[in-house]
């Protein structure tokens, strides 16, 4: 998440947010079978390094044009303890399976600052996200595979703030968004963070903590993709 220092809000029109992410993950998956569990059925691993990147373009004094996205990567290896159903193949409760699944997010926004002044912003924001997940389960046994893609857009608004409490020699600056959307009987999508700054000039280092939960499905809830990625975020800012 971007934050600006007390003499750039009026002046910066580039701000570019690059971020490491040691991504947590849990939620189920379901493809014409039973819902599965992403950690305690396929074992995906925790704590992966993820990288997320966000562009902000100024078009005027109050307004934003926002780019951002995740390619989110897991994997997995687990003796399974129960039997399971996945794109109509089933998976035995004394198999071991391999799990590979991956969901790219990209979002882009307009936002609109309600509050600006040179010491802090609050911005009203609305824009649509692109999900694009695929996952495949292999079992290490038989050697049977099945997967599934499944593409989806959402619109999305929300809101966020950037203020700089300390401005001197170094600023320190704090942050925080929200954003989300309910799209009725084919689930939602919700995004939160908040982030702490320190820098000066046109190079800021950042520590905070973000989370993402999805839940997307078919109108029939026969084929769903429900993760949460959360987890401590350390990120570069650059204003330009």
């Amino acid at each position: 998440m971007c934050l600006i220092a007390g003499s750039g809000f009026a002046q910066s029109r580039v701000e570019i947010t690059a971020s490491y992410w040691p991504v947590h993950t849990n939620g189920i998956i379901q493809a014409s079978g039973t819902p599965i569990d992403l950690r305690s059925d396929l074992g995906v691993e925790q704590n992966v390094a993820t990288f997320a990147g966000k562009l902000d373009l100024r078009l005027g004094r109050r307004q934003w044009i926002r780019v951002e996205g995740v390619p989110f990567r897991l994997t997995g290896q687990q003796d399974l303890s129960r039997t399971i159903t996945y794109r109509g193949r089933v998976f035995s409760f004394a198999d071991r399976v391999a799990s590979d699944a991956s969901l790219d997010y990209l979002y882009t926004g307009y936002q609109f600052d309600v509050v600006s002044t040179p010491r802090g912003r609050f911005g009203l924001e609305a824009g649509g996200a692109y999900l694009n997940a695929t996952g495949a389960i292999a079992s290490q046994v038989t050697n049977l595979t099945a997967s599934k893609s499944q593409k989806v857009g959402l619109p999305l608004a929300g809101a966020s703030f950037r203020a700089v409490p300390i401005h001197g020699l170094v600023d320190v600056e704090i942050g925080g968004e929200l954003k989300g959307m309910a799209v009725g009987r084919y689930g939602s999508f919700f995004q939160t963070g908040a982030s702490v700054g320190v820098g000066r000039g046109h190079v800021f280092v950042e520590g905070g903590y973000r989370l993402i939960k999805a839940d997307i499905h078919d109108a029939a809830g026969a084929n769903t993709v429900a993760p949460t990625f959360r987890g401590p975020v350390i990120s570069l800012y650059f204003r330009l």
